[in-house]
């Protein structure tokens, strides 16, 4: 139980928490009665709450993981899963009123994109491959109704979009298994 906490709290997870509810609800509180604006606003409200604590996948010293002899695969697997069933949570608790299917496919999708950017880029950057695809989605979204390249914009494609949630269940596989095997980047 004591490396729990200790591995909460060098992954800062109380201050990534606390702001991704004050995210979610701060977005929550611009939402209107617009379908199209409720679909953005939830995608957006699943990408604040990744981002923030897409920081955590990687502690104050990462060479620590590298060299200690505690098996972390596991444990970096379920902090990705962690911050997956979060954005569902509050996307759902706290968010504009979607299909729930349109939440957790964007919570599965984003959580994969960020242990990918851990791994990739380093903690501190990983809220930004999240970000970089949310922005390229809802601007898709903004620019053509409907939005095409289900592949490309699965974030923002209606529930039913079967290649939608293939590519958003291939990013979260892809980014659990890249960041259990290989942890985040050593800067």
């Amino acid at each position: 139980m004591r490396w729990l906490l200790l591995y909460l709290r060098s992954r800062q997870v109380a201050a990534g928490t606390g702001t991704a509810l004050a995210c979610a609800v701060g977005v929550a509180l611009l939402t209107g009665d617009n379908p199209t604006r409720q679909l953005m606003f939830a995608v957006l409200t699943t990408t604040a709450v990744t981002a923030v604590t897409a920081t955590g996948l990687a502690g104050v010293d990462p060479a620590l993981e590298r060299t200690a002899a505690l098996r972390w695969w596991w444990r970096r697997a379920a902090h990705v899963v962690a911050i997956g069933g979060l954005a569902v949570v509050l996307g759902v608790a706290v968010g504009p009123p979607v299909d729930t299917e349109v939440v957790v496919r964007g919570a599965v999708g984003l959580a994969g994109l960020a242990a990918l950017g851990a791994t990739v880029l380093g903690g501190g950057l990983a809220w930004c491959v999240p970000m970089v695809w949310t922005v390229v989605a809802v601007s898709a979204l903004l620019a053509s109704q409907p939005p095409a390249g289900p592949l490309l914009t699965w974030l923002v494609q209606p529930p039913d979009t079967t290649a939608a949630t293939v590519a958003a269940g291939g990013l979260g596989l892809a980014g659990l298994l890249v960041y259990a095997i290989r942890g985040p980047r050593v800067q």
